[in-house]
């Protein structure tokens, strides 16, 4: 995300940022690693194109794999006001924004301003995305998804069965999700578009590991493009994978360097969609410039802490399964042809390399994910 430009550190009140507890200062000279960070480039726009906005924090299901028991009373829940996020979008596009993702940890779907949002976002000229679970893509809400101009959303789905699904997606039901998709798909076949482009996510686990093959089988030609992936930590949130290794075996994961911002409901910025309960708190982007949260200490520190490999810095970071190898991890994708090592490096929006530092080459994309489909009607069944 950084830009070109002097070198002047610019800080406006950030002491409280510096103290707030997300930063274990103790081994560390607080005076000298200020100073490192003082010639540091200037931002002056947005290195990766792409913003992120948690319009709610809200969500219908308690899917077993997500740490929303941890997240209940871990900070304020609610929905990003419709006109600070406005006044957002019309600074972020001056700053170099082309994408912008409706989704943090919540499901968006919840926000009735949803669609006010994708299409404010489009008169700007930017590429929308969502992550929803589906639940709520009633027919009524597929058109209205269409209408706003939506450009992409991907749908978790965690089973094949009522028997699966409804386990590890509690509080939803497969019939209403898998009804709902067939719908969606059939309204955007009838107006004979390609967008939204519909892509589905599965998170391979021992309640639902017997449905993979039937989801990629049944899913495969209806979708612009499906993943199967194993679960990750979700931050501290959870333990599929290990987080706890020698230093020398990690490395950055190119998020505080080259990620999306990410703004959440309450205007909070924090590194990454990980820290589900703004943990490691940048700025706020409803109350201050992009540009100053960008060149502040906090975060500048925060790059530095990744360049350097003093994770311990910011423990949150520390203990991130992201920051060890887990090429493992994807199990399938048909959205490109990069091996598993490049891809569990890439932004899951937008096919971003978050540690190389670079967008995705068109050759490398599958032809069926960049053009999209319009399958027939007929075949939806």
């Amino acid at each position: 995300m950084a830009g070109n430009g002097g070198n002047k550190l610019k800080i406006i009140g950030e002491g409280n940022l510096l103290d707030d507890g997300s930063m274990e200062w103790n081994g560390y000279e607080r005076a000298d690693l200020l100073r490192a960070v003082q010639g540091d480039e200037t931002f002056t726009h947005l290195r990766h194109p792409e913003v992120r906005y948690e319009v709610t924090d809200h969500c219908n299901a308690i899917c077993i794999m997500c740490p929303r028991d941890k997240h209940e009373n871990g900070r304020p829940h609610g929905i990003m006001d419709l006109e600070k996020y406005k006044r957002s979008i019309d600074e972020v596009v001056a700053l170099g924004a082309k994408k912008i993702v409706l989704t943090g940890f919540g499901e968006p779907l919840i926000d009735r301003t949803l669609e006010q949002k994708i299409a404010y976002a489009k008169s700007r000229n930017l590429n929308t995305y969502i992550i929803t679970n589906g639940s709520l893509i009633s027919r009524a809400r597929a058109k209205s998804l269409i209408e706003a101009g939506l450009d992409e959303m991907r749908v978790s789905f965690y089973g094949m069965r009522p028997e699966t699904y409804n386990v590890v997606m509690e509080k939803l039901d497969y019939h209403v999700a898998t009804n709902n998709l067939l719908g969606f798909l059939e309204e955007r076949a009838a107006r004979g578009l390609k967008k939204p482009k519909l892509e589905l996510s599965y998170l391979v686990m021992k309640e639902n590991e017997s449905d993979v093959d039937a989801f990629r089988a049944y899913w495969e030609p209806k979708a612009d493009a499906i993943e199967i992936w194993k679960p990750h930590n979700f931050g501290d949130g959870r333990s599929y994978r290990e987080r706890h290794q020698a230093l020398e075996i990690k490395t950055t994961c190119g998020r505080p360097e080259n990620g999306p911002l990410q703004i959440q409901w309450n205007g909070e910025v924090i590194p990454c969609c990980y820290d589900y309960n703004n943990q490691i708190i940048l700025g706020n982007a409803f109350d201050a410039p992009v540009l100053d949260i960008l060149n502040g200490e906090k975060y500048r520190l925060l790059r530095l802490a990744h360049r350097t490999k003093q994770f311990k810095l910011f423990p949150y970071c520390d203990q991130c399964d992201q920051l060890l190898p887990h090429a493992d991890a994807l199990v399938y994708t048909n959205r490109h042809n990069l091996p598993p090592e490049v891809a569990v490096r890439l932004s899951n929006t937008d096919l971003y390399d978050l540690v190389a530092d670079k967008e995705i080459q068109p050759e490398n994309v599958s032809e069926r994910y960049r053009s999209g489909l319009i399958p027939d009607p007929t075949s939806l069944s």
